[in-house]
């Protein structure tokens, strides 16, 4: 959630330190709804235990205002270093991942339900080509997902180096707004990997892409080794990956605007998908 749409309070109390969101419209109210009903789900998974906030409070204030009180980061918490993706982050992803699993096909998923409508909802805000792009990469997903079985998990929405943070054994993620289940296995990897590169240049190189690539689909075959990795089924939930974003920002903005970075960098990758996706 951006800092327009909520104010935030770090308070020093009683039992240490609190974190006070209030939402100034609608949506934030209900993104803070969903992030409250996701933390208090999460407190009763003890692999991740210490490593979310914990729910303090929440309700209406007199203003009629949404507001959330939560943990907040503890004061040994460190910035997580840029960009760099280490066995701790790797740790709190297969645990996050098995809090809600669902092992079925990509076509009953909710992962593909999720890009089905939102290709659906776009439909207003794209021109006939961006649609048939985005048609036919979808189509590629499908068909590069058809005879596989795997896993689709609880994601946190936005694993990213700014909403994580070092507390030496483990780490301590904020901002659960955004957390969705049934969504790919590489999503937050992904996420991690690739948000802050497209924030800072205009495009990621087909190169660069597949080194992330590898390293996701090392992750995946450590977190859920019963699984079939092959090289086809990496490239595909990369994709996935892709246009979720690109859908997921598009929709907020009502229309797909390339000269937004990290919209506009995925979208390159998306149109360009043949010179980094394995045949």
């Amino acid at each position: 959630m951006s800092l327009a749409q909520q104010s935030i309070l770090l308070r020093e109390a009683r039992h240490g330190r609190q974190l006070v969101k209030t939402a100034v419209n609608d949506r934030a109210g209900r993104l803070l709804q969903r992030e409250a009903r996701w933390l208090r789900e999460l407190e009763a998974v003890s692999d991740l235990e210490g490593q979310v906030p914990r729910v303090l409070d929440e309700g209406t204030d007199a203003d009629g205002r949404r507001y959330l009180v939560m943990s907040a980061v503890p004061k040994a918490g460190r910035a997580a270093r840029s960009g760099t993706f280490t066995p701790s982050h790797a740790r709190f992803l297969a645990s996050l991942g098995k809090a809600r699993f669902r092992a079925t096909d990509f076509e009953v998923s909710g992962c593909c339900q999720w890009l089905q409508r939102g290709l659906r909802r776009l439909e207003g805000g794209a021109t006939p080509k961006t649609r048939a792009t985005l048609d036919q990469a979808y189509h590629d997903c499908e068909t590069a997902l058809l005879y596989w079985t795997g896993p689709y998990v609880l994601s946190q929405g936005d694993f990213a180096p700014w909403n994580v943070r070092d507390l030496g054994s483990q780490l301590f993620v904020c901002e659960w707004g955004n957390a969705r289940t049934e969504a790919s296995p590489l999503d937050d990897v992904l996420h991690y990997l690739m948000v802050q590169q497209a924030l800072r240049s205009s495009a990621i190189s087909a190169a660069a892409l597949q080194a992330t690539i590898r390293r996701a689909g090392a992750f995946a075959l450590e977190a859920y080794p019963e699984w079939s990795w092959r090289p086809q089924v990496i490239g595909a939930l990369t994709l996935v990956y892709l246009l979720g974003v690109v859908l997921d920002r598009s929709l907020a903005a009502g229309r797909l605007d390339r000269a937004d970075p990290v919209t506009g960098a995925y979208w390159k990758l998306v149109e360009k998908r043949s010179a980094w996706m394995p045949a």
